[in-house]
């Protein structure tokens, strides 16, 4: 039991992440309007990694998707 809270603790695992920002990915891309490109922009990455800034993708379109990712990996 207190592994787990240590776990926890130290905030999701790098698997959960990567599950998180693929549900975000589609929530984003596929249930709104985003244009093509920047739909595969973000796909093109890779989702173990954070959701990066580039030519169709601002730097605070980025953020806001990696925070919801953040969000997506901690809720049980």
């Amino acid at each position: 039991m207190a592994r787990r809270k240590a776990a926890r603790a130290a905030g999701p695992s790098d698997e959960s992440l990567r599950i998180a920002r693929t549900i975000t990915y589609y929530q984003t891309c596929l249930d709104a309007a985003v244009p093509h490109e920047t739909a595969r922009e973000l796909w093109a990455h890779d989702m173990n990694s954070p959701f990066a800034a580039g030519e169709h993708v601002s730097v605070d379109a980025a953020r806001l998707l990696e925070e919801r990712a953040h969000r997506e990996a901690v809720q049980p």
